[in-house]
C-alpha cells in the first residue's frame, strides 16, 4: 500500500489510518463505526464462476492442448483474488485551433528524352504550389472512462492499463466495457471465503495524472495537419472509483513442475497460462521416422550385397537421395527434441 489517510476520530480524537478507497471504518480506540465523506468510492465485481467451474475450465483447456498432458496433471484448488483498478469517468469539451495550408494545382510541360535517345518528347505534370493558409477550429466533446491499474500485475502476465494503453487482455471484460460492469459496494465482511483482496499500490493522485495524460494524448490527435496548433480542454464532471476485479489463479503440477493459469472471473476465459509440452505427439513422430529407417536400411544392404545395385548414375542418385533424407530426418529430430521441451504460453 503506498498511501494511507491519517485522520482523527470525532469521538475520542484517536488517530485513524484509512486505506485509500475505503469509505467506512471502525475506530480502534473506542470502536465507533465511522462513515467517511469526500473519499473515493470502493466497489467490487463479483465473480460469475465458482471454484468448481474454474477447475472445469482448466481441465477443458488442458484436454484441448493435449489429452496425454491432461491425464498426468494434478490440479490444485483455485485461488480467487480481487485486483484493483481506478476508473476515472469525465466529460471533456474543448477546441483545437490552427491554420491549414492551402495549395493550388498547376500543370506544366516538361521535356524528356525519347526512348531511343532521339528527339525529345514533352510530358505534362501536375505540381502543387502553396498559395496561403486558412484558419480552422475543431470541437472536442466526448466522455472518457480511463482505467488505471492500481497494482502491479505484470508478474501475473496482466498488462498495466494507463495513459499508454487502455486495451486489456483478450477475454478480459474490464478493458472493453470499462465502468459498465456490474458494480457492488465493497464490503470486506461479505467477501467470498478464502478470497484475497489486493490493496492499491498506485494512489489516486497518480491515477489522475495518468488519466490527464491519456486524455491529452487522445485529444492531441484532433486536427492533425494543422500548423500553429493550440488546444483548449475543459474536463468536468469527473467521477472516481476504485474497483476490485475478480481473477482466478489455478496451479497444476506435471512431473514435478508447477504451471499457472489465470482465468477471468467475469467472462470465464483463460487470460494467461503456461502449458507443458506434448511429449506423446513428438514421440509418435520419432517412432515413425525410426520405423522408416529401420525398414529401409536392411533392404538397401540386401540389394547392395546381392549385386542388384551397381555403381552408376542411378546408384549415385540413390545414395545422394538417401543422404538427403538422412540429413532432413536428423534436422527434424533435433527440432522435435527442442520443441518437446518447450512450454506453450498464451
Amino acid at each position: 500500500m503506498s498511501d494511507l489517510l491519517t485522520l482523527s476520530c470525532p469521538s475520542c480524537a484517536g488517530l485513524l489510518e484509512i486505506s485509500e478507497g475505503n469509505t467506512n471504518t471502525v475506530c480502534p480506540n473506542c470502536d465507533t463505526p465511522l462513515l467517511l465523506e469526500g473519499v473515493v468510492n470502493r466497489y467490487i465485481i463479483e465473480s460469475s464462476i465458482n471454484s468448481t467451474e474454474t477447475i472445469r475450465i482448466v481441465r477443458r483447456k488442458l484436454e484441448e492442448m493435449s489429452s496425454s498432458v491432461f491425464a498426468g496433471c494434478r490440479v490444485h484448488k483455485p485461488f480467487l483474488t480481487y485486483v484493483p483498478f481506478w476508473i476515472l469517468s469525465s466529460r471533456v469539451d474543448g477546441y483545437v485551433f490552427g491554420v491549414k495550408p492551402v495549395f493550388k494545382e498547376r500543370k506544366v510541360r516538361v521535356a524528356s528524352d525519347g526512348d531511343d535517345g532521339g528527339a525529345q518528347n514533352s510530358i505534362t505534370r501536375t505540381i502543387k504550389q502553396r498559395k496561403g493558409v486558412r484558419a480552422e477550429e475543431h470541437q472536442i466533446s466526448n466522455g472518457f472512462d480511463v482505467i488505471v491499474s492500481a497494482a502491479h500485475l505484470e508478474p501475473l502476465g496482466i498488462p498495466s492499463l494507463g495513459a499508454q494503453s487502455q486495451m486489456g487482455l483478450s477475454g478480459m471484460a474490464l478493458g472493453r466495457t470499462g465502468s459498465r460492469l456490474p458494480l457492488k459496494v465493497f464490503d470486506s465482511e461479505n467477501l467470498p471465503e478464502s478470497a484475497h483482496v489486493v490493496d492499491p499500490a498506485v494512489s489516486i493522485t497518480e491515477a489522475r495524472k495518468e488519466s490527464e495524460s491519456y486524455i491529452q494524448r487522445i485529444c492531441s490527435g484532433v486536427g492533425v495537419g494543422l500548423e500553429q496548433r493550440s488546444m483548449y480542454l475543459a474536463v468536468t464532471g469527473t467521477r472516481e472509483k476504485l474497483v476490485h476485479y475478480p481473477l482466478w489463479i489455478v496451479e497444476y503440477v506435471l512431473k514435478g513442475k508447477t504451471y499457472r493459469i489465470i482465468i477471468d472471473g467475469c467472462t470465464g476465459m483463460v487470460l494467461k497460462g503456461a502449458f507443458p509440452p506434448d511429449y506423446a505427439h513428438w514421440r509418435k513422430v520419432c517412432q515413425l521416422l525410426g520405423g522408416f529407417w529401420a525398414g529401409l536400411m536392411p533392404i538397401l544392404l540386401v540389394l547392395i550385397m546381392s549385386g542388384l545395385l551397381r555403381v552408376g548414375s542411378a546408384f549415385m542418385f540413390l545414395l545422394f537421395s538417401i543422404y538427403g533424407l538422412g540429413v532432413v530426418s536428423s534436422k527434424f529430430l533435433k527440432l522435435a527434441k527442442k520443441n518437446s521441451g518447450m512450454d506453450s504460453l498464451i
